[in-house]
């Protein structure tokens, strides 16, 4: 009989899967039926902000499987201010991710307790969440339900002749093959706090959720001087839910345990912050957070103008800025330890591209988000990842 000869002889023995003739899976003897519901809003979807309300019932809430549904139309403005229909002339689109950057803001209770609000920034979040950390095969299949089409190089443009593919398959969204207008659906998942965790809300939880959207000004995109007035239109607004419906012994251990001990949920808290900077500054400096020390800080600049919504412009159309040197301090560690000597211009970037990479886990790995390659970095585009 052969045997192997360790190389340490601490190291414990091990087999193939595909010899474990006498096991068997797992069973899963917890859930005994999942479904979808659809919920409606309590108020006319031209009022806004949007109520969605899940009534208390006996199945638990997978709030990791939230997602919102859109139907949008885009109007323009005539001469007499009335809103029509656009027409295949008219080179007008939504800005990315349509399906997540169209919200402002978000509130969401559970037994009127408030357990998430957002800011004015939740756009800016959906953006960064999805640009940097998912694999460019799930924005290419996946999220163009959400409104994602990738523009490549030309991701963000000045000028109407530096549309790029993404700029363009948006706008095909909103008519058809013959020029006529037509609404575009989206989903998207509700990109909250408390929806990104993986245990279930238990049962008998009343929870309203209170949905903002930006204005047409912030999510359109009509590049061209001589562009009249578009405004983007919300036909219908949908929540989906998934149920769980548990075992009956099951949840009445569970229900049992609750009495004795609350449920507890891992959060991980994100929050946003703008900064302004005036003209002309070479030097800048800011506190940014008085309590705990953050895991991860993500910063992106873009003009003041394309911040605040320009119909002429998008609002993600981030820029470098000629950034020189960016650092942060938090309990007497600055980070990084030695300082970046930056120049955009020349091309000496090399080290906050990397750092960047490390910091969302692509440095050295197989895969990659796609969205920004060390070359784009000399056009306008830059994210400072630090952590």
């Amino acid at each position: 009989m052969s045997t192997h000869q360790k190389i340490d002889r601490d190291s414990g023995n091990a087999i193939t899967n595909a010899l474990s003739f006498f096991e068997t899976p797992h069973t899963n003897v917890s859930i005994s039926n999942s479904s979808f519901i659809e919920l409606l809003t309590l108020n006319p979807v031209n009022i806004t902000p949007f109520h969605f309300k899940i009534h208390a019932t006996t199945n638990y809430i997978d709030l990791a499987k939230t997602y919102v549904f859109t139907e949008l139309r885009i109007k323009k403005e005539d001469k007499d201010g009335k809103l029509v229909d656009i027409g295949k002339d008219d080179n007008v689109s939504t800005v990315q991710l349509i399906g997540h950057t169209i919200w402002k803001n978000c509130r969401m209770h559970i037994n009127g307790t408030q357990v998430f609000e957002g800011n004015s920034l939740m756009a800016y979040k959906s953006i960064f969440d999805y640009e940097l950390t998912y694999p460019q095969s799930v924005k290419n299949s996946y999220l163009s339900v959400a409104g994602y089409y990738d523009d490549g190089a030309t991701q963000t443009y000045p000028g109407v002749d530096a549309n790029g593919y993404g700029i363009k398959s948006r706008k095909k969204l909103f008519l058809d093959e013959d020029g006529n207008p037509r609404s575009a659906q989206f989903m998207a998942k509700l990109d909250v706090d408390i929806c990104n965790q993986p245990r279930y809300l238990v049962n008998q939880c009343e929870v309203d959720i209170e949905l903002l959207p930006h204005e047409s000004s912030f999510l359109l995109s009509a590049p061209w001087d001589t562009a009249p007035k578009y405004h983007l239109e919300i036909l219908a607004c949908k929540l989906y839910v998934k149920k769980i419906e548990l075992m009956d012994s099951l949840a009445f251990d569970i229900a049992k345990k609750l009495e004795i001990k609350p449920a507890r949920y891992p959060l991980r808290k994100t929050s946003l912050k703008s900064l302004f900077i005036s003209e002309n500054r070479t030097e800048f400096n800011a506190n940014l957070w008085m309590d705990q020390v953050p895991r991860r800080i993500i910063l992106g600049m873009v003009g003041n103008k394309d911040f605040v919504g320009r119909q002429k412009t998008t609002p993600f159309y981030f820029q470098h800025f000629n950034l020189r040197d960016i650092s942060i301090t938090a309990g007497g560690v600055t980070y990084p330890s030695a300082p970046y000597s930056l120049d955009f211009p020349k091309g000496n970037y090399a080290r906050i591209y990397h750092d960047m990479q490390e910091a969302i886990g692509y440095a050295g790995s197989l895969e990659s988000n796609g969205y920004l390659c060390f070359g784009m970095l000399m056009q306008d585009i830059v994210f400072s990842y630090l952590t």
